[in-house]
């Protein structure tokens, strides 16, 4: 996942954090992209704005830990913006509505002109999620600002408020419990989930009390913030890119096929979620051409969310139907290695496996199998070797072979009746019966 200034910096700040890397990146990619919302936009005039949720447990998926982290790290080029720009606590389609009208009134006469980009933190979106369900405008008004296009409200005493052409950023917080609660199946096939990028988060590491963290350099995101807000970017892919991207639209639709409607009904945007993931990533390294090593790294990142929602997905299934027999550490692996065609390594074994075992425990649980083999192996030119897994076939024990006896057919015994029959064959017959 990892691209320019921003994977770098998130990278280096990673050893004085506690959060998960990858719930920084999502906080990283939903804070930047609102930022630079205004004047960026994709080739058919789609807003780039990136919704992420970080799902994990209380206190140890560290969810306020890593927005804590990416909110220091982009301090120094979009804190102005993150400072004036944030709001929270938005639970029906007239208060959405007016909070985005409110900074496009507040900025009108401006020397740099009308500005209605907003920032919306739900660190707490369990509780928010119950209030918007009493809306019945939410929802339709929620997706259409993603999609970038006009939204409105009219009351007694404003008359008609609109937006024609909403800039909001999203970012929320839950538990997989409260999602197995609140998100509901009727709003996910109606599409109002399929426009964000859930993912699993837990903590990282658990770092001494008086930990202090360590921020990088990040003056070159300040950088490529200034070239993205100085006149309207057109973000478009190379060639190369654009052909990556069709593979993985085709990727994304046999996955849906495969799925029942309502899990691949969190999955009707992945496509279009890769394109404007891309789209930031390119603006961090100043580049209004994508290439094909952003697709592939907002790829990853993609992908990561969709193993997230299937695992949310069906743990909530699994709770509503009650509770199942566990599977044990061993079925596990042997699990995730046949859905990866019976190898794969380290790093894709506890993506699936998350919140089941860790990296020391996966290990351990191997060494313990006789049908899965393990070892070191480098597969690029740079960092440390991977390890890999290898699920092996069990040795069949050859059957006992049966002392020689003399076999007796039964049909032949019926027509010999009259001709003697030697006593120990058919005692072998009849016990070879029984």
């Amino acid at each position: 996942m990892k691209f320019g200034p921003l994977g770098e910096a998130i990278e280096a700040a990673m050893p004085t954090s506690e959060a998960d890397p990858i719930g920084v990146w999502a906080a990283s990619l939903s804070l930047y992209s609102a930022a630079i919302s205004r004047r960026v936009r994709t080739e058919d005039r789609r807003p780039i704005v990136v919704w992420t949720v970080l799902a994990g447990r209380s206190a140890i998926g560290r969810k306020g830990y890593a927005l804590g982290t990416a909110t220091a790290l982009l301090g120094k080029s979009i804190g102005g913006f993150i400072h004036t720009r944030k709001r929270s606590g938005v639970s029906s389609g007239p208060s959405l509505v007016d909070m985005l009208a409110g900074l496009e009134l507040d900025t009108m006469g401006a020397d740099g002109g009308i500005d209605g980009r907003c920032m919306l933190l739900e660190e707490e979106w369990a509780a928010v999620l119950k209030t918007q369900k009493k809306c019945a405008k939410f929802s339709t008004l929620f997706r259409t600002a993603w999609d970038g296009k006009p939204i409105s409200n009219r009351t007694k005493k404003d008359g008609l408020q609109s937006v024609a052409q909403p800039l909001l950023g999203f970012h929320a917080h839950i538990t997989p419990g409260e999602w197995a609660k609140y998100v509901s199946a009727s709003e996910a096939l109606g599409g109002s989930y399929n426009r964000l990028l859930p993912v699993l988060v837990e903590r990282s590491k658990m770092l001494p009390y008086n930990n202090k963290w360590q921020l990088p350099d990040t003056s070159a995101l300040k950088t490529a913030y200034t070239w993205a807000q100085e006149e309207d970017r057109v973000m478009r892919f190379s060639v190369e890119a654009g052909e990556r991207f069709d593979e993985i639209r085709a990727l994304v639709e046999d996955r849906m096929a495969e799925l029942p409607e309502l899990l691949a009904s969190y999955m009707e945007r992945s496509a279009e979620q890769v394109q404007r993931v891309s789209a930031v990533l390119s603006a961090t390294v100043m580049e209004e051409e994508i290439s094909r090593e952003a697709v592939e790294a907002a790829w990853n990142f993609v992908s990561f969310s969709m193993a997230s929602v299937e695992k949310l997905v069906k743990d909530a299934a699994t709770n509503n139907e009650g509770n199942k027999p566990m599977k044990t550490p061993e079925e596990l692996v042997r699990e995730v290695l046949k859905r990866y065609g019976g190898q794969a390594k380290s790093s894709d074994m506890l993506r699936p496996l998350w919140g089941k075992l860790n990296a020391a425990a996966l290990k351990e649980t191997v060494e313990g199998m006789d049908d899965v083999e393990m070892w070191t192996e480098r597969t690029g030119s740079r960092g440390a070797p991977s390890i890999m897994f290898r699920l092996v076939e069990e040795v069949q024990a050859p059957e006992p072979k049966r002392p020689d006896a003399q076999v007796i057919d039964m049909q032949e015994l019926l027509k010999s009746k009259n001709k003697p029959v030697d006593p120990p064959a058919l005692g072998n017959f009849f016990s070879g019966l029984i």
